[in-house]
């Protein structure tokens, strides 16, 4: 089978609108690259909470042309709030200010549903976007590739990219090519990578006096903990909660109405603030869902012409061993500090970049399977070590707040507050988002702030200057350590 004579441009299939496929969407337009979006359900659905932009999403959707329509949206965030079990006041800083000074960027926080909205809205070519198209299969063949849909209808392109979430059906049909074409390619405990160590109760309800109108609270507690994200008018919560035991996770598990409603009471009499408890918060809202929190990245990204991009490929809240000075400064940083959809943002955005390469070196002729081959490896390459340090990074605040051991009560508490502090967090968390990609195939600058980003630098990251207190971070790692060690030695006994 061919590929009709007016398909003999190069044309990429993307699955799923959601933030990274619609992103793509925007890039590929950029890079003139023809493309499809096929999408089951709406582009903006009605279920979900929020979406926080960082710094290197911002300068995505800046470079892409959506930058003012998203913040029309939202008032930037300005403190990070931190409270104990009791709701007494632990910590309050304008941390969101700081963030903002180093890389020239906002830290955004929009309701997911009006951010998706919105990034349809900005597209110059909307008719790309296909909405309730169901798959029901893939199939390559030597020219190309196509899409069969539940309706009889078929795509025809020369790659397929899966932006289609956690539970992917292109990476599941990959998988299924692989295991015909190359047996045990992929091994069965890749096929089990994503587990699930915590659920979380997420929502919007309007804004109640008590939690400010941007600001971002945490309420530390024993096996959960609480994250709320204001603006004037709503309030986005989190509740996440620790399961009894690590599970391997299905793609048919499912969380019902009545989960969610049992979760939420047994957290109800928690105070959230001096004067609130999350009861009268739950009791308000405008919508609430119980969700699985997927933790994982998988070993490979593409086979054939078929390739995985955002949550289908890396689920960035596993928490993995991390260096010394890394462990002590990622305290702040957490699955809803945005750095899964910014991350996601990123991937697509690199291979947006050598989609375009690939284009230019073919020119007219369709790319061979060869070049669709390095292409997609390059693109893996690129992206697997940075989505490695995040995964640890997404990961390890959910523990921290949850105070899931002595450790994690301890950096929490004590190590955080008094010992490390704000700013230094937030040169930490700098040093993360400007070393992100933009699009390389279009002349345009950044805004910038105190740390240059590192693609527009002319001084390697390896010799720029570090941000302050970088020099002392193994003195601070040791000092943290011993404190550790003395107050682990209160806790047990052992100094009585």
């Amino acid at each position: 089978m061919a590929i009709s004579a007016s398909r003999k441009e190069f044309k990429v299939i993307v699955i799923g609108a959601g933030v990274t496929g619609l992103t793509l969407s925007h890039a590929l337009t950029k890079a003139k690259i023809e493309h499809v979006v096929l999408e089951r359900g709406d582009v903006a659905p009605g279920h979900g909470s929020s979406i926080g932009i960082h710094a290197n999403g911002c300068r995505i959707l800046d470079q892409l042309g959506c930058l003012r329509a998203v913040e029309k949206l939202c008032i930037p965030m300005k403190q990070f709030v931190t409270r104990l079990p009791n709701g007494r006041l632990l910590n309050r800083s304008n941390f969101f200010d700081f963030i903002a000074e180093r890389n020239g960027y906002p830290f955004l926080n929009i309701e997911r549903r009006a951010f998706l909205q919105a990034m349809f809205e900005s597209l110059a070519e909307k008719n790309v976007i296909k909405t309730k198209r169901r798959i029901t299969d893939i199939i390559e063949y030597e020219e190309g590739i196509k899409v069969i849909l539940s309706d009889g209808t078929e795509e025809h392109g020369h790659i397929v990219v899966g932006c289609d979430g956690v539970n992917s059906i292109v990476r599941r049909i990959m998988w299924e090519h692989a295991h015909k074409v190359k047996p045990g390619y992929i091994s069965v405990a890749e096929t089990r990578t994503l587990q699930t160590s915590y659920c979380c109760l997420l929502g919007i309800a309007p804004t109640p006096t008590g939690l400010g109108i941007r600001d971002m609270t945490c309420v530390h507690d024993h096996g959960f903990s609480f994250l709320f994200l204001s603006q004037p008018n709503q309030t986005y919560f989190f509740v996440f909660f620790k399961l009894p035991k690590q599970a391997k996770r299905s793609a048919n598990c499912r969380w019902m109405s009545e989960d969610a409603d049992k979760a939420a009471d047994s957290v109800a009499s928690h105070p959230i603030s001096d004067s609130l408890e999350f009861g009268e918060l739950w009791r308000t809202r405008m919508r609430g869902q119980l969700v699985s929190i997927e933790e994982g990245v998988f070993k490979h990204w593409h086979f054939g012409r078929l390739v995985l991009a955002g949550d289908a490929a890396h689920k960035v809240n596993q928490f993995s061993k991390p260096a010394p000075t890394e462990l002590i400064y990622a305290t702040q940083v957490s699955p809803n500090f945005a750095l899964g959809g910014n991350t996601g943002m990123e991937s697509v955005v690199v291979l947006a970049n050598e989609l375009y390469r690939l284009k230019e070196v073919t020119s007219s002729a369709a790319p061979t399977k060869e070049a669709i081959r390095t292409t997609f490896q390059r693109y893996q390459e690129l992206r697997m070590r940075r989505v490695q340090r995040i995964r640890f990074l997404s990961g390890f605040i959910t523990r921290l707040q949850a105070f899931d051991g002595i450790l994690m009560r301890c950096m929490a508490q004590w190590i955080v507050p008094i010992l490390i502090g704000d700013k230094k967090i937030a040169d930490q968390l700098g040093c993360l988002v400007k070393g992100s990609p933009k699009l390389d195939f279009i002349a345009w600058d950044s805004r910038e702030g105190t740390m240059p980003w590192c693609d527009e630098s002319s001084v390697p990251d390896s010799e720029a200057p570090q941000p302050r207190g970088h020099g002392f971070q193994r003195s601070t790692a040791l000092v943290a350590a011993c404190v550790l060690l003395l107050t682990y030695m209160w806790w047990s006994g052992a100094l009585n």
